[in-house]
């Protein structure tokens, strides 16, 4: 009788010939998905902007940049305009949410 592989080969082959499956089911929007997950599990996701700039280069570079591109696309669409606010009034506070969208994009 042979012997079984090892367990993560197994879990491995087990994914592969899930993807297999999808590919041939034209479900490229879901193995996406499943790459992105994979992705976030093994990077770790800044919580903060404080904590983009601490990154190392690359990854900083990345999320900088898609940084950038939400602000521009907030402009592109006239989100929001910019006002001198009054004594009485209080900005209207945000924070960034960091996640890699299930297409991959940061």
């Amino acid at each position: 009788m042979d012997a079984l592989p090892p367990a993560d080969e197994l879990a491995t082959t087990a994914i592969t010939n899930y993807m297999v499956h999808l590919a041939k089911e034209k479900e490229v929007e879901h193995i996406c998905f499943l790459l992105a997950l994979r992705a976030t599990e093994t990077h770790v996701l800044p919580k903060t902007f404080k904590d983009v700039t601490e990154l190392p280069a690359d990854s900083k570079k990345r999320w900088l940049e898609s940084c950038l591109k939400e602000l521009k696309s907030f402009k592109d669409r006239d989100v929001y305009e910019i006002v001198d606010l009054s004594k009485e009034r209080k900005a209207v506070k945000n924070y960034w949410v960091f996640n890699i969208k299930p297409d991959g994009r940061y």
